[in-house]
């Protein structure tokens, strides 16, 4: 079936995201949950980049943090719960909300235009961009915003990636931040979580059975 490529305003918006995300994890430690296995030395790094930095990491062609796309149970608890409209949780933090509404509104409107491209910048299952699609943008907005979850960071536990994201990534060269974060978005792209209970449910789904389920720039710096 022919795909619909990714416009240049996708990736400019995730950019923006990137961008935004980056510079909360700078001053906001509850996003930075779930990290307590990592060296602090990588710890320290993410969490200290320059605003130089900063930009270049975020125009990595993926979302650097993730909504658990591919967490199938986590979704449905989330979509299938009983709706009780208008009573955001939120987390406290207008900055934060801001981050998930304008992520969100960003993945919401992908998954009506083109989600071949929300597939490609989240690394998401069919499944997770089917029930997406299918929310209202103010359903979606809510009933993520209940669980008063935050945004994680993707790949977690693959930390020899943010390593090279946190050192070639963020290279004054540009040849070589671009090799750094292709390699990563690979990853993203072909290494998908396959727990024992992701596949009882894609085998319960396939039987109609419900169930959750640092210097100078060169000349060709960002």
């Amino acid at each position: 079936m022919p795909f619909r490529s990714p416009e240049l305003s996708d990736y400019d918006n995730v950019v923006s995201l990137n961008e935004a995300w980056l510079d909360l994890l700078q001053k906001d430690t509850r996003l930075i949950r779930g990290m307590q296995d990592w060296p602090d030395r990588l710890r320290r790094r993410i969490t200290t980049l320059s605003r130089q930095q900063i930009a270049r990491l975020a125009a990595t062609p993926f979302l650097l943090f993730s909504f658990r796309e591919g967490d199938e149970r986590y979704w449905t608890r989330v979509l299938e719960r009983t709706p009780e409209r208008g009573l955001f949780t939120g987390n406290d933090s207008d900055e934060v909300d801001t981050l998930i509404s304008a992520s969100l509104g960003f993945i919401w409107q992908l998954a009506q235009r083109n989600p071949y491209t929300l597939r490609l910048i989240c690394g998401a299952t069919l499944y997770w961009t089917e029930r997406i699609a299918e929310q209202t943008f103010f359903g979606l907005l809510d009933a993520v915003r209940k669980t008063g979850d935050m945004p994680d960071i993707r790949l977690l536990r693959r930390r020899q990636i943010w390593n090279k994201l946190l050192d070639g990534g963020v290279s004054r060269e540009r040849a070589l931040r671009r090799a750094a974060q292709m390699s990563a978005l690979q990853v993203v792209l072909t290494v998908a979580p396959d727990t024992p209970a992701e596949r009882w449910s894609r085998a319960a789904r396939n039987t109609r059975t419900p169930l959750l389920h640092v210097a100078d720039d060169d000349p060709e710096k960002t």
